[in-house]
Parts: C-alpha cells; structure tokens; sequence
C-alpha cells in the first residue's frame, strides 16, 4: 500500500508540476519529498531559466538528503548568478548568507567576496589549524616528497605561486577541482593547478597535484632536487595497475627509477636498500635486473625510504600546517569550483 501511494504522488507531481521557475520554486516547500525530487529535477532542465528559483534552491544545500540535487541545479543556472549570490552574502537574508557561500565555493565564485569575508575564512582556517585533525579522505595518485628543512626552496623550482594556509581537510578534498580559468581584458583566458603540500610528516613535505605528473620525464623532479637535495617521485594509477617511482639527487639527477610498462623498467644503478640477487643458479649477466627486491609498487617505496601516504594516521608525527599554491599568478584561489572541507 505504501508503494502505490508513493507511486500516485509521483504521479500526481509530474501531472502537475510547472514549467516556470517561480511555480517550481514553490514546490520546493512541499512536505513531500518526492514533490521537492521532481520539481528539482525539473528546474535542473530548464538551465539559466530556473534563475527566479535561486531563493528557493539555496536552503536545500544544507539539507543532506537533497544537497547533491541542488548543486545540479546550481550548476545549470550556471555563473550568472554568482553577482546574485554575492548579493545576499552582502545585504542578506540572513538566513540564506550561509548558504550563498556554499553555493559561491561550488560554483568558483569566492573571487569577488568581500574583505571581511575573506579575513572571516582565513580567520576560521587559522583556527582549524591549531587542532587539524586527520581527514578520512583517500590521497592523490602522484606526489612529489622533499626533506621538511628545505621544502621551501620547492615552491620556486616548481614555480608555484599564491600560497596560503591550508588544513589537510582542505588539501585532500580540493583535489577533485584543482584547475581553474580566468577571463583577461584582452579576450583570452588565464589557466591554474592547484599544488596541496602537507605538514612536515616524519620529516618529508609532500606535494600533490595533477601539475606534477610525469615530474621525472619532464625535468621538475631533477629541478627539484637541485632546490631541496633531493626528491623523490610516486605515481600509481587508481586501477593499482601502472606504478612509477623515481628518486633525484642535487648534481647527479634521476639517479634510479621504475616504470611499470617501460622497457627496462628500471633505470639507474639499484639503490643500497636493493641487496644483489646471488642465490639464482640460472642467472646469467643481461638477463634481468639483479637485485633481490625488483620492487614495483611505489607505495611500498614510499613507505622504505619517505612516507607512504597510505600509512599515515592520527598518530603519524605532524609539524607546521599545509599550503595551497598555484602554477599561474593572477587566477586568486577564490576562482577553483567546488567546496572545500576545512
């Protein structure tokens, strides 16, 4: 019986639901969820048209049921109306200022924010900072790792720029939208990643972006290592089907390396920790690398000679906070889309 009558008042909301923005604004207040799920979705069809609705659809982000339904939407009426979201954040309602930064961060609109609201979001992430908690996120699937007492002289070699403190919260859920382009007067457009480096963990900063892939081919690795000492490259794809690890030194390069589909796959001469495999009695010289590890998996790499990510939890020793930076001047951090946890 419970079936049939959900059915009917589908039914019944689809029969008549309205194809107008302000009729389905106000079905957004109707106790049936099921009413509110069509008149969403429907909104959601209707693109910038579904404008008039934006009052009606900001209370729905803080409902968790129907967030997700409601970003869609946001997403179709698109960047227009981001001016009317700076608005509210500006001169009200009240109740709906909240949820207009919600909206603004998904949609990339914090650039035009207002000083104190600014200075009100580096005040809560400094506060954050004190006690910055262990996030349950999954990391990123390449990272560059550098010795904590030089980890600076990085943000030049890899020219990154803009920094500002960030908690590992904000690190490990921005990277799901860490690109973002801005208009220029002349017409074209300015594009920047976003590079999250982490506290000092048992001694190594770690940095994650897409901008780092295939650091070690395209030279940021051996640059790197120039700056800092030395560094190292991890790299594993999310199927754990391709890994590639790589470690650089200051005056001497890519001094050893492995890449799963690279013919050899090892490069360099092995490392002190590749103990020489003497106990095979069919080896002959040329035919296979000798060392007794052949290790292929960079997070157990990591894990012997910097920081496996994966390994790292609430009792992992943690000094000095993160940094978000980016790879181009003049984009300003407020530009990247998405919702940052803090």
């Amino acid at each position: 019986m419970q079936n049939v009558t959900a059915q009917q008042t589908a039914e019944q909301a689809e029969a008549t639901e309205p194809d107008n923005a302000e009729g389905l604004a106000a079905r957004l207040a109707d106790p049936s969820a099921t009413v509110r799920d069509a008149a969403l979705t429907a909104l959601r069809g209707l693109g910038t048209a579904a404008r008039p609705a934006l009052a009606a659809v900001l209370p729905l982000l803080g409902n968790r049921r129907e967030e997700f339904s409601a970003r869609r939407v946001l997403e179709a009426m698109g960047p227009s109306v981001v001016p009317e979201l700076l608005a509210v954040r500006a001169d009200g309602p009240g109740r709906l200022r909240r949820h207009a930064l919600h909206a603004l961060a998904h949609l990339g609109g914090c650039g035009g924010l207002t000083g104190r609201d600014r200075a009100a979001l580096e005040r809560l992430v400094r506060i954050k900072l004190l006690d910055d908690p262990f996030p349950d996120e999954l990391w990123d699937y390449q990272w560059i790792a550098v010795p904590g007492d030089s980890y600076e002289a990085a943000f030049e070699a890899l020219e990154l720029c803009d920094r500002i403190p960030a908690t590992l919260a904000m690190g490990l859920s921005g990277r799901v939208y860490d690109e973002a382009s801005v208009a220029l007067p002349d017409g074209t457009s300015r594009v920047a990643e976003r590079v999250f480096v982490t506290p000092e963990i048992d001694g190594w900063r770690l940095f994650f972006g897409r901008t780092l892939l295939n650091s070690p081919d395209n030279g940021s690795l051996e640059r790197v290592a120039e700056a800092c000492g030395q560094a190292h490259y991890y790299f594993r794809d999310e199927y754990e089907d391709c890994h590639h690890w790589a470690v650089a030194e200051r005056g001497r390069g890519v001094v050893r390396s492995y890449q799963t589909y690279r013919e050899p796959a090892f490069t360099g001469e092995p490392l002190a920790w590749e103990e020489p495999q003497t106990d095979d009695p069919l080896w002959e010289p040329g035919m296979y690398e000798p060392n007794a590890s052949l290790e292929g998996n960079a997070h157990a790499v990591a894990g012997r000679l910097t920081v496996d990510p994966e390994e790292i939890d609430e009792d992992t020793p943690m000094t000095g906070h993160g940094w978000f930076a980016l790879t181009a001047p003049g984009v300003g951090h407020g530009a990247f889309a998405g919702v940052l946890s803090i």
